[in-house]
């Protein structure tokens, strides 16, 4: 009997069967069943779910709970296993395992035949998932489109999953002295537009949520766009910045604004002088060079921010986000049914560091504070003023709160400075930085010159 003949001729009837590679299949159980080693590979993307027949889904799942014990997991092993669990007449018998192992290519293809498992089982799920959204769009309320998206794509995530074993403390102690040699860490952050922040941050890391919150007008989008610009300009790093706030071209102004040193209120044809001018013409290659995409709809959802990221990903005239910047939170739409709105924001925070980890980048999530600060004496902001929920505050790695004492006293010696509150620090200290606002660029500097 050769590898691709089966005692199961009656799930070769039907015209249109779910995508399946039933040689892979074999080859694969018969690899882990003849060369123990070839399961190290083959575990690391395959569940048992991924096999299409359920003979193999039961042969496979034989041989992971031998593995787990410890106990070996060859042919006469795993039928010897199947026999005592009643399980072996629903995989053929025993000459069907027979027919794996000495069908099966050499070890060295295991893994090679389990990708295409794998990419099949992906395949399957789409059409699941397809099928899924195409009786939601029939029968489904319209006004839960966003909802049915995001469903869809927890269900491909969830298929995504791996089935490999979290590694030992020893295994990531070896990562990290890698990293602290050979300075892989360094590769990946990227540096914060402000020398002291960059200094007590060590940087904005893949996976990170940053918050920066403050009242009205104090500043929040101009800080959320001299980090975007700093990752996009200056360090070449690609950014997606989702602006809820400002149009695109209120946002493309800030930047030129900042990048030119030439004020806002002068960027209009009446105004604009042969000095300006030249400053500006200085600027066009390296910002229109960056390599930073803005995304001003109204109607941002965890769901369309997902999309975006995976569309950048597959863009040919730039590479692979590296950080996320929302502008900012109160103003996404949720697609919660839940009538309390502290729940909703919970949910979108919950969800951007979720997107923070998926994609491996560090999201920027800008938020309202409440009116407490106001009620102060110094009318200093804290963490827990973050306005409608406290998850907020939970879900940060990092919570950056903004104050300038001439919002509140115009009269005030320390007009023009700001402070850069960092008020939480999971992987360090809190501290206050000083830097200087200027308004009229758009934009924040550090207090004195780098030396």
């Amino acid at each position: 009997m050769s590898i691709d003949q089966t005692p199961f001729a009656d799930e070769m009837t039907s015209v249109r069967q779910p995508r399946h590679d039933l040689a892979a299949e074999q080859a694969v159980l018969g690899a882990v069943m003849m060369w123990p080693r070839a399961l190290d590979d083959v575990s690391r993307l395959l569940r048992a779910a991924d096999f299409y027949r359920p003979a193999h889904q039961v042969i496979y799942e034989t041989v992971l709970a031998l593995s787990r014990r410890g106990e070996p997991y060859d042919m006469v092993a795993v039928g010897a296993a199947l026999m005592s669990g009643g399980g072996l007449s629903r995989i053929g018998g025993a000459p069907y395992l027979h027919t794996l192992v000495s069908g099966v290519p050499v070890a060295v293809q295991a893994g090679y035949y389990a990708k295409i498992v794998h990419r099949e089982a992906r395949m399957r799920a789409l059409v699941e998932v397809g099928q899924r959204l195409a009786q939601m769009g029939v029968e489904g309320n319209s006004e839960d489109v966003d909802a049915y998206l995001e469903e869809a794509h927890r269900q491909l995530v969830s298929h995504e999953e791996t089935t490999t074993d979290p590694p030992l403390v020893g295994e990531a102690l070896l990562e990290f002295f890698d990293e602290l040699e050979n300075g892989t860490a360094e590769e990946e952050k990227i540096p914060a537009p402000y020398v002291d922040l960059d200094n007590l941050l060590d940087g904005f890391r893949p996976g990170q949520l940053i918050v920066v919150g403050a009242r009205p007008s104090v500043g929040k989008s101009v800080v959320a766009a001299d980090i975007a610009r700093a990752a996009a300009i200056k360090h070449r790093a690609p950014v997606f910045f989702a602006s809820l706030e400002m149009s695109l071209m209120e946002l493309v102004k800030r930047i030129v604004a900042a990048e030119a040193q030439v004020g806002q209120h002068l960027l209009r044809k009446d105004r604009m002088t042969p000095e300006n001018w030249e400053k500006v013409t200085k600027i066009m290659d390296r910002v229109s060079s960056a390599p930073l995409v803005i995304d001003a709809a109204p109607n941002v959802t965890l769901t369309s921010i997902r999309a975006s990221l995976r569309r950048m990903q597959r863009r040919t005239d730039v590479e692979p986000p590296r950080m996320l910047v929302v502008d900012y939170l109160q103003l996404m739409n949720s697609t919660s049914k839940a009538e309390n709105r502290q729940v909703q924001v919970s949910e979108l925070s919950r969800g951007l560091k979720l997107i923070a980890k998926e994609f491996g980048l560090p999201v920027i999530m800008l938020s309202q504070l409440n009116r407490n600060p106001e009620q102060r004496q110094d009318k200093k902001p804290a963490v827990s003023d973050l306005r409608e929920s406290g998850a907020l505050e939970q879900d940060a790695d990092v919570v950056i709160l903004l104050h300038r004492e001439d919002v509140y006293d115009k009269d005030t010696p320390r007009a023009g400075e700001m402070e850069i509150i960092v008020g939480k620090n999971r992987n360090g200290p809190t501290a206050t930085i000083h830097a200087a606002f200027q308004g009229h660029y758009s934009r924040v500097v550090d207090m004195a010159p780098e030396s």
